[in-house]
């Protein structure tokens, strides 16, 4: 795992809290902008780097974030609720707010540079409001932490796309599969825009144990060409015991011929 940087400007910004009371603040929504949740961290097959998943609240677009595999085991760690032997950053700037007796009103990510985003903290300490310029991972990773809310500008937004019907067997099959959108299929499978993305696969169960990992993508499925979830479950109940699955990992899109099912 590789180390980060601490910023030195979050940390003054901190420091500069101290001087100044401490009282509750209910924000209001703020106008124009879109809540966001965190939906999953996926795995970009083609070069191993973590993606942080976005999306809007009611089921709404999702938005990919690629980011650093240190920012991800923060995010991760934190939805599990997983708790680490030694504070790690995260951990750190979480209890040095509430030590300074301050609060993260919300996480905002602002723009699009050149394929990289950006975003700001917001905060505040008494009467004092600050906004701290962040990396979205690092932002996100600290809101989880302090239960704030997140939120997207709508020009970001737009680069998201709409989720489509997820295929879910978790008692089954500990598999949930999503359509392979053209936006989904530049990052996952080699590229090309047909088959099921595996969006998660439940350990210990039939999936994981056949060898089906995230990021992979079905293309075929009882020796049938895979479109739509509807299609592959169809597939799957006429032979639940076992079904031979062809999925393309990596970014060569490599080809493997799998077997799961109840039976296995």
């Amino acid at each position: 795992m590789r180390l980060k940087k601490v910023y030195s400007g979050f940390l003054f910004v901190l420091v500069a809290f101290i001087a100044h009371p401490y009282f509750v603040v209910v924000e209001a929504a703020p106008s124009g902008l879109r809540r966001v949740e965190v939906k999953d961290i996926l795995v970009d097959q083609r070069n191993d780097q973590p993606v942080l998943l976005l999306q809007e609240k009611n089921g709404g677009k999702l938005l990919p974030i690629w980011i650093g595999p240190a920012e991800a085991r923060a995010i991760f760690m934190e939805l599990e609720e997983a708790t680490p032997h030694r504070p790690m950053t995260h951990d750190l700037m979480r209890n040095l707010l509430r030590t300074l007796q301050a609060e993260v009103l919300r996480v905002v990510i602002t723009e699009v540079k050149g394929g990289t985003y950006f975003a700001y903290i917001d905060m505040k300490k008494g009467v004092k409001r600050f906004s701290v310029d962040s990396r979205p991972s690092d932002a996100v990773a600290l809101a989880l932490r302090m239960k704030s809310p997140i939120y997207v500008k709508p020009v970001v937004m737009e680069h998201g796309f709409r989720a489509p019907r997820e295929y879910m067997h978790p008692e089954r099959l500990g598999l949930v599969l999503q359509k392979l959108t053209p936006s989904l299929a530049r990052f996952f499978g080699g590229g090309e825009a047909s088959g099921l993305l595996v969006s998660d696969v439940k350990e210990g169960a039939p999936a994981a144990r056949a060898g089906l990992r995230r990021g992979d993508v079905i293309f075929e499925a009882g020796g049938k060409k895979i479109e739509s979830v509807d299609f592959f479950e169809k597939v799957f109940l006429e032979n639940p015991l076992e079904i031979e699955v062809s999925i393309r990992r990596g970014s060569g899109g490599k080809k493997w011929r799998l077997k799961m099912g109840e039976g296995k």
